[in-house]
């Protein structure tokens, strides 16, 4: 009469261990990908450490060589000194005037940048009728400002020619203002007609000036944000807006990743701009290095790890709870093994039968130290035995059992006494066999499996 065995127990594991063991190695490569690409990152932006350095040293310089006292900065050196490199934008955090910005043809800085793209329009609207302007950096300035209606936004357009500079070499003759004053006029004219005709961009651009002017800037009223100017007029930043913080920063601007370095004397902000790369080329680089890197990883998991993988997630009893437990559908219990670790007998057969009983059934541990009673007996090993015998115990797996099971071999101590412990893993191939016969286990014994098992295992090795 065929005995109960196992699988009516519902001892056989219901999922693929295989399953489990390639979702351990997708997630594990997965990770590794992701590792990879953080690196690939950090390696990204030491690259432009250097640039980073190199532009901070020309903010420091910029700083020091524009005094600022009570409410005027003298930039003579900064803007006529060719040998001192200039940061992109320099304010006066006191007043909020802007000392330089970006000329049109800056290569390498964004058309726009949104913390900084703001004036103040309650000192464009002071300039109605054309009128003189000395700026806080000592300039000297002949503005205009007109207000236009676009497209359902008010806008503010201001328009500038420099009477004193230190850029320029001549100063402006005093007779020949009302000249000026109508041709700012008509320049603004120009402006207002452009967008008007559509020739002009909302979108804002960093426009070169007309001929007949030095400067200009087209607002929206509303916010106060630039909708588009030219490389140089006196501008103020609007309260309320905050600068850039003294530090790095990244920004984004139309697809492309900067470095935002900032410097400040406590009066004065130095702002500059370092391209990193276009954010498409970015993601390129990271899907790359990620999907390379993931299967590669993968691959060589699947490989050389497998083993591991299989031990990593399965959980078994440690000797402690085995002790008050007592042998069962995943434990069991050994005096020992063979004294001689070149001979193989009885105990040797009994112990692989576990193991490949465990194999094709469930996650389970033998301990080899304790007896049928759960008394431990103890192995008097010292450390070289110890690595000893765990040979002879892996050499017996990968050769007396066909496919070899993923195990793993750890020494306790407990009470004084030594015992092995050595993992089984469930197996991932359908039946692993000892001399050709496949055993399951059943209870807290090891049995030879019966045709209605092996149907099972096969079951679900296809499952």
């Amino acid at each position: 009469m065929p005995r109960p065995h196992a699988s009516a127990k519902g001892a056989f594991k219901s999922h693929s261990v295989r399953r489990h063991v390639n979702r351990r190695i997708l997630r594990f490569s997965v990770s590794l990908g992701g590792i990879a690409c953080v690196l690939a990152a950090l390696l990204s932006i030491a690259s432009v450490y250097p640039s980073l350095r190199h532009w901070q040293e020309i903010n420091r310089s910029t700083l020091a060589s524009i005094k600022c006292v009570d409410s005027t900065c003298d930039t003579s050196k900064f803007t006529t000194d060719w040998h001192v490199g200039q940061s992109d934008y320099v304010v006066d955090a006191r007043t909020g005037y802007f000392l330089s910005v970006p000329e049109p043809s800056t290569s390498g800085i964004p058309e726009r940048f949104a913390p900084l793209d703001y004036s103040d329009t309650s000192f464009i609207s002071r300039f109605r009728e054309p009128g003189t302007y000395n700026a806080p950096d000592g300039e000297v300035w002949r503005l205009y400002s007109r207000p236009v209606d676009f497209d359902g936004m008010k806008l503010e357009i201001i328009v500038g020619y420099a009477e004193k500079a230190p850029w320029k070499m001549v100063e402006l003759p005093h007779s020949i203002i009302p000249l000026v004053d109508t041709t700012l006029k008509h320049e603004a004219d120009k402006i207002a007609a452009a967008f008007a005709g559509g020739k002009m961009s909302i979108l804002g651009r960093r426009n070169a000036p007309s001929a007949n002017a030095d400067g200009f800037e087209v607002v929206d009223a509303g916010t106060q944000r630039v909708l588009s100017w030219g490389p140089w007029l006196p501008i103020f930043l609007p309260k309320g807006i905050r600068l850039p913080s003294s530090g790095r920063q990244f920004y984004v601007e139309e697809g492309e990743l900067y470095v935002v370095q900032t410097d400040t004397d406590g009066r004065v902000v130095a702002i500059s701009l370092v391209p990193i790369a276009g954010l498409r080329w970015l993601a390129a680089i990271a899907a790359f290095v990620f999907l390379s890197t993931s299967l590669i990883g993968a691959a060589l998991s699947l490989r050389f790890l497998r083993p591991y993988f299989a031990l990593r997630g399965i959980r078994v009893p440690h000797l402690g709870e085995a002790l008050r437990n007592g042998e069962g559908q995943n434990i069991e219990f050994k005096r020992g093994l063979s004294s001689d670790e070149q001979k193989t007998g009885n105990a040797e057969d009994e112990l692989l039968k576990s193991v490949a009983a465990f194999a094709n059934t469930n996650d389970g541990v033998v301990f080899i130290g304790v007896d049928n009673s759960g008394h431990i007996i103890g192995l008097k090993l010292d450390y070289k035995q110890r690595d000893r015998l765990e040979q002879k115990i892996r050499q017996l797996v990968r050769s007396r059992i066909r496919p070899a099971p993923a195990i793993q071999v750890v020494f306790e101590d407990m009470r004084g006494l030594t015992v092995a412990s050595i993992m089984v893993s469930r197996g991932e191939a359908p039946a692993h066999m000892l001399g050709g016969v496949v055993y399951v286990r059943d209870g807290s014994s090891d049995i030879q499996a019966q045709p209605e098992d092996l149907l099972k295992l096969f079951a679900e090795y296809a499952a």
